[in-house]
């Protein structure tokens, strides 16, 4: 038995989840108060304050003492620039004084805030705040106890809820906001403090629920906008996250942390030109604003600029290991591996446990036996006070470093860092194989629309990491007429409202999968700065072939495929940065990523007409590189260059792993790599065998 469907509970959901657009077309067609009350909201949500200002206005022309009304009502008024007016006429409506007071800190964009004591006079209130103000959790729930049970305030549950959480109780003071909210749902401090609350609890998506329902009752309201903002970037909702930002960056123009968290929240958009600004105007002396600025200007692709933030930097403090390290790690991908190198020492030096610098410096070239570098790693992969982070880098780094002259030391290493890599970043394998299946429903949509029109003509790069793809990239980028991309990373930001409006069954308009393409397209023009055919290595797009197709349709995709066990193996001996690639942490987890490559090919190779994509084997590659790369090069349609085939003297600047490799001519030496190690890695083997890869 199913329930019955309820249109206005839909409503209800959309509205705090901040999707007018669904809320009103689930109101369509519905008559009645709370059909119109949703209806209003929804357009205060939307942006249109006028239409929200009009639908409550009728409502309090027939109700004019709801609370609720009163209180969207001052929302909407504050919208529309007209809070002062609003607040004289509710002033002049007879509504309670506690009422009139909600409705002008709502009115104003700051919240309402808590009103009611309930049972607690003057002198109760004030031995209660005592309480709180001391952290005596255990008086103030002795104050508080017999108020609650005689006559329970909102005021009151506010104060005991800050008493819990100082307390380190989240889950009870989230407890006692949310009762506070059920007798004063527009109350945006008891809101906040409810946020706060399931924030420190862990239970993130019912805290980034709440912030936002924060935000729509207190727009203007710094806090509530950070709060909103930092649960969202943490989210993945970098846009909300970067809007949250400059919302509090206008409310609080002298404050560091909207600055901080608008530059954060614009890099994890791919948008670096948006995150130099903020990232410069922190305070000179905010903690970490070197390391943020300079990171900002690196991924804005101006290596000069990040590095005179960083000599400036380090001209002030010349023995800050993370500015070392985030200059070593700049000039690795740059190519200069001996100021790398010196950096990341000098680093080391000012702090021997720098998981982060001991990393770079491991995976930067080959370290002798009796380097010291490595008495560093070991050191610091076994003491108790390194941090979890920086000892999971030195494991890397020990696995990386002795791996040529103690293989079996190295790969127990090995081991020990992904345990703790896949336990701090757990891996869901079933969301995996839900987003292929999503992408794969996706495509009759999209072949029923209005074809794109879009000229772009980007190449996009795909296949597992460590299988091949920065070279066959490289390969392309000496061509006169490609730039490299690299992992660009906005595919994702600009399809998600098309992926949006398919995933709710909606069908988009006839023009947007022109526009998506052209919204893509801008961000690659916009990033990179180049004019020609420019490449996307973002790894994961395999899964989007065919929304690629939809909205792209003169772009080349070239797969890139490798022996899985070589693949397999390359993985687990890599660090991948933090919270990314989280299947590498474990065999089994790789073997069903390289399971999901697999039948995301297989499933667009079925779907689509032939010649969709150009698949290219990596042992082919370097068994026959000119004529892999004849075919490579026809399939983008690009004309034969011989410089291609000299990638290795031209290679710019690269971010991942490969950064060494593909200032090499092509080598053989990885390939088979896995039999080398086959007793080591029985675990990854098994994995793959199961998956039918081995």
């Amino acid at each position: 038995m199913t329930d019955a469907p309820d249109p206005l509970a839909d409503a209800r959901r959309a509205i705090d989840a901040g999707r007018p657009d669904t809320a009103i077309a689930a109101l369509r067609g519905l008559d009645g108060v709370e059909a119109a009350f949703l209806r209003a909201r929804a357009a205060l949500i939307d942006g249109r304050a006028g239409d929200a200002q009009a639908g409550f206005d009728a409502i309090l022309a027939a109700a004019p003492k709801e609370p609720a009304v009163w209180m969207e009502a001052a929302l909407a008024a504050h919208a529309a620039g007209a809070g002062p007016a609003f607040v004289k006429r509710a002033k002049g409506a007879g509504l309670p004084a506690p009422l009139v007071a909600m409705v002008q800190g709502a009115a104003a964009g700051k919240g309402a805030r808590a009103q009611g004591t309930g049972a607690a006079g003057k002198r109760d209130l004030a031995a209660l705040s005592a309480k709180v103000k001391a952290r005596d959790l255990r008086g103030a729930e002795t104050v508080a106890a017999p108020l609650l049970k005689a006559q329970a305030g909102a005021i009151v549950w506010a104060m005991l809820g800050q008493a819990r959480l100082d307390a380190g109780k989240a889950p009870e003071a989230a407890d006692a906001f949310a009762r506070g909210l059920r007798l004063e749902p527009y109350a945006a401090d008891l809101r906040l403090g409810l946020v706060r609350a399931l924030a420190r609890a862990g239970r993130m998506p019912q805290a980034l629920a709440e912030a936002r329902r924060a935000v729509q009752a207190a727009p203007g309201w710094a806090d509530a906008q950070m709060a909103f903002g930092r649960l969202a970037l943490a989210g993945d909702l970098a846009e909300p996250a970067f809007r949250a930002a400059e919302a509090a960056r206008a409310l609080a123009p002298k404050s560091d942390a909207p600055l901080r968290l608008a530059a954060e929240a614009a890099l994890a958009m791919k948008r670096p030109d948006l995150a130099v600004e903020p990232a410069a105007a922190r305070r000179t002396d905010a903690p970490d604003r070197a390391r943020l600025l300079g990171h900002a200007q690196a991924s804005a692709r101006d290596a000069d600029a990040s590095l005179a933030t960083y000599d400036a930097a380090l001209d002030r403090a010349p023995d800050d290991a993370d500015i070392l390290a985030a200059r070593g790690q700049l000039y690795q991908s740059l190519g200069r591996s001996d100021a790398a190198e010196a950096d990341l020492r000098a680093a080391i030096a000012a702090d021997p446990a720098h998981g982060t610098a001991l990393r770079a410096l491991a995976y930067g070239g080959k370290l002798g036996a009796d380097d010291p570098a490595i008495a560093a790693m070991r050191t610091a992969a076994e003491a108790e006070a390194t941090p979890a982070s920086d000892r999971r880098l030195a494991l890397y780094a020990l696995a990386r470093a002795t791996e040529p002259h103690a293989p079996d030391a190295a790969f127990a290493a090995l081991a020990r860092a992904n345990a703790a890599t896949a336990e701090a970043f757990p891996h869901d394998a079933a969301a995996d194989r839900t987003g292929l299946v999503r992408a794969f429903e996706r495509w009759p949509q999209l072949a029923d629309l209005a074809p794109s029109d879009c000229e772009a003509a980007p190449i996009f790069v795909t296949g597992l990491p460590r299988s091949g793809t920065t070279l066959v990239e490289a390969i392309l980028a000496a061509h006169p007429d490609v730039t490299a991309g690299g992992e660009l990373g906005l595919l994702s930001h600009a399809i998600r409202p098309l992926v949006t409006l398919l995933d709710r069954g909606e069908t988009p308009p006839s023009d947007m999968l022109g526009a998506i393409g052209a919204d893509y397209d801008a961000r690659v023009r916009r990033l990179t700065g180049a004019a020609g055919r420019v490449t996307d290595k973002s790894i994961h797009s395999f899964v989007e072939i065919g929304l690629i197709r939809a909205i792209l349709p003169r772009a080349a995709i070239v797969v890139v495929d490798r022996d899985p066990r070589d693949t397999a193996l390359s993985i687990w001996r890599n660090h991948f940065p933090d919270g990314t690639h989280r299947y590498a942490a474990s065999p089994e987890g790789i073997a069903a990523h390289a399971a999901l490559f697999r039948a995301a090919v297989e499933g667009w190779r079925d779907r689509l007409p032939e010649g969709a994509f150009h698949t290219i084997r990596y042992e082919a590659l370097l068994a026959d590189p000119e004529a892999e790369a004849r075919a490579l090069l026809g399939a983008c349609g690009l004309g034969w260059d011989d410089r291609v085939l000299g990638f290795h003297e031209t290679a710019g600047r690269v971010d991942t792993l490969s950064f060494a490799q593909v200032r090499q001519p092509i080598y053989r030496t990885s390939e088979g790599g896995w039999a080398r190690h086959e007793a080591r890695i029985g675990p990854l083997l098994e994995a793959l065998a199961r998956e039918g890869l081995a």
